[in-house]
C-alpha cells in the first residue's frame, strides 16, 4: 500500500499559469494541513479551484450517518 492510500483526504488544486491551468494533487491526513499547502504553494490569487475528496472509506459508500454510528 502506498503512502497516498494511507492518507484520509485527496486535495486537487488548480492554478492559472501563462501556458494554461495546472493541477497539483496532494494527499493529507488532516484538513488542518491544507493551510500550509495553500500558503506555501503558488500564489493563492492564481488559484482557480480547490477540491477536497475523501480518499478511501472504512464503511460501504452507500451507508448513512446513522448506519456508521451504529457500527463505530
Amino acid at each position: 500500500m502506498t503512502e497516498e492510500a494511507d492518507k484520509r483526504w485527496k486535495v486537487c488544486i488548480t492554478y492559472r499559469y501563462d501556458d494554461g491551468p495546472r493541477e497539483t494533487v496532494t494527499f493529507i491526513e488532516e484538513i488542518a494541513e491544507l493551510d500550509d499547502i495553500i500558503e506555501h504553494g503558488p500564489d493563492w490569487n492564481a488559484m482557480v479551484d480547490c477540491q477536497i475528496t475523501l480518499n478511501g472509506r472504512n464503511y460501504p459508500e452507500d451507508w448513512t450517518v446513522e448506519q456508521i454510528a451504529k457500527h463505530a
